[in-house]
């Protein structure tokens, strides 16, 4: 799931959008209202990605879609994140502002699924403590789980 750069030089990373959206309509089937959702990224081109698939959905309609700057202080029953990145230069770019990625983190009330690349971000120090963080404490899934839903 390789980023990719639009005509503005933004980045947007398709695959991670699909499961972020995959993730989405999960959490709505088990119960959580779209409105408790977020999906959150640090990537203005990849919102727009997400709210074009949003609308292919008429059960995400309410799911929120934004930047991290977008929902500062804003908590909701669910977070998902989807990081962008992914390069073989190991490029984190704004990821690697620590209060951009708190301020995601520490919006959800029960449940923060974060979507990336691990060696990627992992490239980045604070970065890899959260994975790490994550993969000791919570669930941890590989993203071919998702398929083609």
């Amino acid at each position: 799931m390789e980023e990719k750069k639009d005509e503005e030089e933004s980045t947007l990373n398709e695959g991670e959008a699909e499961i972020a959206i995959t993730h989405a309509k999960r959490l709505i089937q088990s119960g959580v209202h779209a409105s408790d959702i977020r999906i959150i990224t640090p990537y203005l081109t990849q919102v727009v990605l997400l709210r074009t698939l949003r609308t292919k959905e008429d059960k995400l309609k309410e799911v929120e879609i934004s930047t991290a700057d977008g929902f500062q202080g804003r908590e909701k029953e669910a977070i998902i994140i989807s990081m962008v990145r992914s390069n073989s230069k190991k490029e984190v770019g704004f990821l690697s502002d620590r209060r951009r990625m708190n301020v995601a983190v520490t919006c959800a009330r029960r449940q923060c699924c974060i979507i990336c690349d691990i060696e990627t971000v992992s490239s980045d120090k604070f970065l890899k403590q959260l994975i790490e963080y994550f993969e000791e404490n919570c669930e941890y899934s590989s993203g071919s789980r998702y398929g083609n839903e």
